[in-house]
Formats: C-alpha cells, structure tokens, sequence
C-alpha cells in the first residue's frame, strides 16, 4: 500500500510516524522475500 495513503487513513500528520509504526511489517516481507531466494538456489 502507498504509505501516504496509509498515513491518510491512520490519521497520523507526520508520514514518520506511520513509517516507524508500520516499517517493520514491509521489513519481515523483504526478509522472507529473500530467504525464499536462497531456498531456491539451494534446491538444485
């Protein structure tokens, strides 16, 4: 989801604090993400 917009609809006024709040979530994506890569390459 586009974080400004998801700072619209959380009512938060500064983009900062919807980026600490929800980062984290995007973070375990882009790690999980990854991983599967490597799992990928070791199925050979």
């Amino acid at each position: 989801m586009d974080v400004k917009v998801l700072q619209y609809i959380m009512g938060h006024a500064n983009i900062a604090v919807t980026m600490e709040v929800y980062n984290h979530i995007t973070e375990y994506a882009r790690i999980e993400k990854e991983i599967l890569k490597m799992e990928d390459l070791m199925v050979v």
